[in-house]
């Protein structure tokens, strides 16, 4: 049994039904039921932010989509949720920070993986710049 973080962009791509964003690598490891997918609150913060401004295509209602509805259809994809803790923040504070990478978002993100020893996949090529600081990651090649 493997885990895996899911990325934003792998959530967008999910959620818009863009299943052609997603390689075959990363399709078969997110439907293998064997695998347990896990997603940050950093990542739900930037769902409602994209859908906030438009950027994120899924209307419920006649509205945006809103955090329970966010919530039950990672629910529905069997992705957990989870909290940003001291020790991410920790394993945060003590990452380099790269000219060509600076999004604090991301930087957070690759903490948490880092610090809770689960890989983090994602369609960032930039991230792979953590793997020597202990980021197991996995390139969503498209």
């Amino acid at each position: 049994m493997n885990r895996y973080y899911l990325d934003t962009n792998i959530l967008v791509f999910l959620l818009e039904k863009r299943s052609d964003e997603i390689s075959k690598e990363v399709g078969e490891l997110i439907m293998d039921y064997e695998n347990l997918l896990f997603t940050s609150t950093v990542c739900v913060h930037e769902l409602i932010h994209l859908s906030q401004i438009g950027k994120l295509h899924i209307k419920r209602k006649g509205k945006n989509a809103d955090i329970s509805e966010f919530s039950q259809w990672l629910d529905e994809m069997s992705i957990k949720i989870v909290p940003v803790t001291v020790q991410n923040l920790q394993t945060y504070s003590t990452l380099p920070l790269f000219d060509e990478h600076r999004d604090p978002n991301d930087r957070l993100i690759i903490a948490q993986a880092i610090s809770d020893k689960i890989a983090l996949v994602s369609s960032d090529r930039k991230f792979d710049m953590y793997e020597k600081y202990g980021l197991e990651f996995v390139f969503n090649r498209r």
